[in-house]
Formats: structure tokens, sequence, C-alpha cells
């Protein structure tokens, strides 16, 4: 009878396996699947005020918090770039919050005037942050250096998927499938991640509250008329302030382990 670590040991090697399984058969469901288009009303939100001179104005400002969150994690990042931090995962999370910053730029330059071209800058910004984050993930949890060489390629897929799809709608036959992969599939893959590995730095809580605040803004986003209809605040602007919470959270995580490291 094998005991606790000796178990735990046998599951670390089988869940890299079943990580790729993941990876393999959702990439293949797509593929069998067949071009995803993107919805013709896509830029059809709800709240379209010209507030101010701005046109949709809400959706516009409520970028904010994203630039102020990319900008304070920016600084975060450059406080600790000394030692274990640089050493470690420092990187990801600098191109994280850079990602987080360019999404508050990029997502307020679509909303002044929605179409293809501006949402493509958005897009791609959000692809960074998101391929970012599941380095991070794998720096804390997996393995630093796994992390650290993962962070490249990632974030090449994230922009490549952007690419293709707008590549795609030039032609007329847009296609989100991979789009889609960049930014679900990191979703369970992280879940597997923190069930099966330890960190010592990001605890599991951090991660669920990052993931169930991303969580919201999906489900703002999908509701984006109904949640004007009933508090007259459309719900893609909601979106944006659920995704900026989540974002900030990691501020809280940093800030922790700067007081960590004077300590010691």
């Amino acid at each position: 009878m094998k005991t606790q670590p000796e178990a735990s040991l046998v599951m670390r090697k089988i869940v890299p396996f079943l990580l790729l399984m993941l990876c393999a058969v959702a990439i293949g469901v797509l593929y069998w699947h067949g071009p995803i288009s993107q919805d013709p009303a896509y830029h059809d939100f709800a709240d379209q005020r010209l507030l101010f001179g701005i046109p949709n104005f809400w959706n516009v400002v409520s970028n904010l918090p994203f630039v102020l969150v990319g900008l304070f994690g920016l600084s975060q990042c450059r406080t600790l770039w000394a030692g274990r931090f640089a050493a470690g995962n420092g990187l990801s999370y600098l191109v994280f919050y850079a990602a987080i910053l360019c999404t508050g730029i990029g997502s307020g330059y679509y909303h002044l005037q929605p179409d293809n071209w501006g949402l493509a800058w958005d897009r791609m910004a959000m692809a960074l942050s998101f391929m970012a984050f599941l380095s991070i993930i794998i720096g804390e949890y997996v393995s630093t250096k796994l992390g650290r060489q993962l962070l490249l390629p990632l974030c090449l897929a994230g922009l490549l998927s952007v690419i293709y799809w707008l590549g795609t709608e030039q032609f007329g036959v847009g296609d989100l499938r991979p789009y889609a992969i960049i930014q679900f599939l990191p979703m369970p893959v992280i879940l597997v991640i923190v069930f099966f590995w330890k960190s010592a730095t990001l605890r599991v809580s951090d991660v669920l509250i990052i993931g169930a605040g991303y969580g919201l803004a999906k489900v703002f986003e999908i509701l984006d008329a109904q949640t004007y209809q009933l508090v007259m605040v459309r719900g893609h602007s909601l979106k944006h302030l659920a995704a900026a919470f989540s974002a900030s959270w990691l501020l809280v995580v940093l800030a922790q382990r700067g007081k960590t490291d004077q300590e010691r």
C-alpha cells in the first residue's frame, strides 16, 4: 500500500498526461465543430449613450480601472524586482500587468468606435493577460523554470489566435476557435494544477477569487442587455469592473510577498 507522499508523487506523474489529453480533446472538439463565427451583433451594445462628447461613454470610462491596476501592478513589480522575484516568476507578473494596462487602453479605444480592428487590439491584450496568468500559475505551483520557459510560447499563441481570427474575418469566414481555446481552456487547466500541486506564495483561495471575478465578468458580458434593463448600467461596463477587480487581487498577493521579503 502506497503512503500519502508516494500516492501524491504518482498522481503528479499522471496529471501532466491528463492535462495534455484535456488540451488535445478540447482542440479536437473545436476542430470537429468547424469555424465559430463572431455574432454580427457583437458590436451592438446595450448602452451607447453619448456623454461629455464621448461615444459609448460608460463602455469607455469603465476601462479606467484596468489602466490603474496595470500601472500599480507594474510599479509593484518594479519594487520587487530583485532576488528571487526577478529570478522566479517576476517576468510573468510583469507581462501580466503590462497586458492589463494595454487591455484598458485597447478596450477604451475599441469602445470609442466599435469595429473588428479595434476589437483585435483589445483581444490581443486580453490574450496576453490570459497566457501570462497561466504562466504565473505554472511557475507558482508546478515549476518556476517551466513557467518561465512557457511564457513566450504561450504569449505568442495568444497573439496568433487573435491575428488568425482577424485574418479570417477579412475573408468573410471569421473563426474564433483558436481565441476560444486561449480564453477558456486555461480555466480547467488551472483548476487541475492548483488541486494537485501546492504553492508557497499563491494560495488556492487567491486563485479561486481571481477566477470567480473573471467568471462574474463573463456573466455580465452575456447578460449585457438584461443588466441594463434592471439597473440602468450595462452589463459590459460591469464586466470591465469585475475583470479589473480580478486582476487587482494579484496586487494583494504581490504586496504580501513584498512584506514577507522585507521581514526576511
